[in-house]
């Protein structure tokens, strides 16, 4: 049955894409781990040694073609027949799977024969020990007779506690044939295969390893791809960063500060361990406006770092490691799953005994159509996902390989059915060629949304509907969801939807000629006690040349926003609910404190009650106004209205100068 079945799949023409719909072909953030359980049997030593002029170079379409031929062969051939295409392990046939979008090229690296006998490099001798200690942890886990009996296989001495024993491997382990025999019993004759995928669970490459894992696996898959991904996160983030960049030593592919996330100095390293280091990289958020030179097609930056997964941080023994947490990247920290592939190997489970059984080359041929159907799934549901809130019709990818909406032109049907919309005349009687467009700009607000707009505006404030669905991916593995939504309309708004918010505002300002500049929510309040952060240090180095600088804050019960404009020289404290003074005492004094730094100085300070009319300029159907609802609910609300009717309404142009 399982033969007959691969040889369905075999004859079956799969696309093997190996991609995420919300990364794209070229993730910039990957997670990369070792099933140590998916082996197959294979005698290493049964294997031939490489030709002379073997570069490490491999055809994979090549490769895998002959796999695919090997499969359909067999389910021709009558019992006992030798099989023509067979295809077996060696060093220079025999390539990792790579999807054809993200790998530069059908030629692929796998030097596994330079496990074999290669000299290390001083740099490299040092980080060799953590492969040896991940090999004593599986140890550790086996049972005290199947300890005992593999020092009986290695000629140690088989007597003492389960501890002596190990600790007498550890030493016969420094021995590179004994270490291969160890580690043949005790995860089978191959090693296991590494997977490298993005932070939404998507597998792109696997490597079917013949030898124990090392740095050098990865490294073959990632050198192999078309664009190198910014933030790479494995539980042996040192070594891999030595052994690639030993390889490409011309040009750095972890760097800068060799893939840690900041200059390896004391105060550095001591500001980490205090808690007081943060690394901010806005461009995982958004594409950097001036892209580097080579950089990544996703977020235009060059620069690529290696961290180690949350489980494995503290294991390592140099004390410089501690700059490859993720805790210090805002951008990263408390979204990425750095467990994603463990969680993936936990799934696999119940399918190692039966493909463990296989031949190697059943095995992968298995392994690679099994992940290829856990990919679809994966992207099947992110569609359907995405479909609950746009027409299908409208769904597409992009050149980069993650779905987007395409606008589509409208159908006969479309327009006979589609409702009256007034013109310009009607909605401005009596309009003079001499009024000008900011008028135009200030009536055409009072127009209603579409029919289309109203659905969607109700589908996703629907309360009877599932709170935590993913409604919108803004960054990769980065979504809102519906309760994030609901805070805009019936409680107090969500700092994560509201920093978005600013965000659409900062670009719309640009788009302007405004530069508009916005302090992330969760910044502002480290300014506060108990963290009492140096506000200062947030100050970019122009921040005078600014036209605009919104420090939007929230005290118990409602958001205050401040609004900074330096070159008229003037603060603009908004609090819908308090018409005397400024929330806490605290914001306004360090906003003050900010306006004096050396960049602008001098500024005016206004407390400008004729801004609380905004408690009362914008009311929406799905809008409830409570204590919890001020200002920055309303501000956001009509800047995304603003987004759709592509048009200002007078609150921006007075306060903002935005038209």
């Amino acid at each position: 049955m399982l033969h007959a079945y691969m040889h369905f799949e075999a004859l079956t023409a799969h696309s093997y894409s190996y991609s995420c719909y919300k990364c794209g072909y070229y993730p910039p953030v990957v997670i990369m781990d070792l099933h140590r359980k998916g082996v197959f049997n294979m005698p290493t030593s049964e294997m031939e040694t490489p030709p002379a002029d073997f570069d490490g170079r491999v055809n994979i379409k090549d490769f895998y073609d002959s796999v695919t031929s090997q499969i359909i062969c067999t389910g021709l051939l009558t019992s006992g027949r030798k099989n023509p295409f067979l295809v077996l392990p060696s060093y220079h046939n025999w390539a990792p799977w790579i999807g054809p979008k993200c790998r530069d090229g059908d030629i692929v690296f796998n030097t596994e024969h330079e496990k074999l006998h290669a000299p290390r490099q001083a740099a490299e001798m040092s980080d060799l020990q953590m492969t040896e200690e991940r090999l004593q942890d599986a140890l550790i886990n086996l049972r005290v007779d199947m300890v005992r009996k593999l020092c009986k296989q290695c000629g140690i001495d088989s007597k003492g506690s389960k501890m002596d024993l190990i600790l007498r491997l550890r030493e016969e382990m420094k021995n590179r044939s004994s270490y291969d025999k160890i580690f043949e019993k005790v995860w089978g004759a191959s090693g296991g295969w590494a997977v490298v995928m993005c932070p939404c669970a998507v597998v792109y490459s696997i490597k079917f390893n013949l030898r124990a894992e090392s740095p050098r696996d990865y490294a073959d898959i990632l050198l192999s791809w078309k664009h190198f991904p910014n933030i790479a996160i494995y539980d042996f983030a040192r070594g891999l960063a030595t052994h690639t960049n030993l390889r490409e030593p011309e040009n750095l592919p972890f760097s800068p500060h060799e893939g840690r996330l900041a200059e390896a100095s004391n105060d550095n390293v001591k500001s980490a361990a205090e808690g007081k280091l943060k690394v901010h990289l806005p461009w995982l958020k958004s594409k950097k406006k001036d892209a580097d030179t080579n950089c990544h097609p996703l977020t235009g930056s060059s620069e690529h770092y290696t961290l180690y997964d949350v489980f494995h941080e503290k294991n390592t023994k140099d004390p410089r490691d501690i700059l490859r947490r993720i805790a210090l990247v805002p951008e990263l920290a408390g979204w990425v799953n750095s467990q994603c592939a463990e969680q993936l190997f936990a799934d696999m489970r119940k399918n190692n005994y039966f493909l463990n059984t296989l031949t190697p080359s059943e095995h992968i041929f298995m392994m690679r159509n099994k992940l290829h159907h856990y990919n679809t799934q994966c992207n099947n549901k992110t569609e359907e996902s995405i479909k609950k809130v746009v027409s299908e019709d409208v769904l597409q990818l992009d050149h980069n390989g993650q779905i987007v909406m395409a606008a589509q032109p409208p159908t006969e049907a479309d327009v006979t059915t589609q409702p009256y919309c007034p013109s310009m005349s009607d909605l401005l009687p009596g309009l003079t060629p001499n009024q000008t467009s900011d008028q135009l700009n200030r009536r055409i607000w009072a127009v209603n949304p579409l029919p289309a707009q109203q659905k969607l505006l109700a589908y996703v404030l629907d309360k009877n509907k599932d709170p935590y669905e993913d409604i919108l991916s803004y960054s990769p593995g980065r979504t809102l969801t519906r309760c994030d939504f609901w805070s805009l309309a019936f409680e107090e708004v969500e700092a994560q939807i509201a920093d978005q918010c600013f965000q659409v505002i900062t670009a719309l300002g640009a788009s302007q000629g405004k530069d508009v500049h916005t302090f992330s929510i969760y910044l502002v309040v480290t300014w506060l006690p108990p963290f009492h952060n140096d506000p200062l240090a947030a100050l970019p180095d122009n921040i005078g040349t600014k036209d605009i600088i919104l420090l939007p804050s929230w005290e118990s019960g409602h958001w205050i926003l401040c609004v900074l404009k330096p070159k008229s020289k003037e603060i603009l404290f908004l609090d819908s609910m308090n018409s005397v003074d400024f929330g806490l005492g605290s914001y306004r004094d360090i906003f003050r404190f900010c306006s004096h730094y050396k960049a602008f100085r001098s500024f005016q300070s206004n407390s400008s009650r004729s801004f609380l009319l905004l408690h009362g300029l914008f009311q929406f159907e799905h809008e409830k106004q409570t204590p919890g609802v001020g200002y920055i609910s309303m501000f956001c609300f009509s800047y995304v209205n603003m987004m759709k009717l592509q048009s200002t309404h007078p609150l921006f142009e007075n306060c903002f100068g935005i038209t």
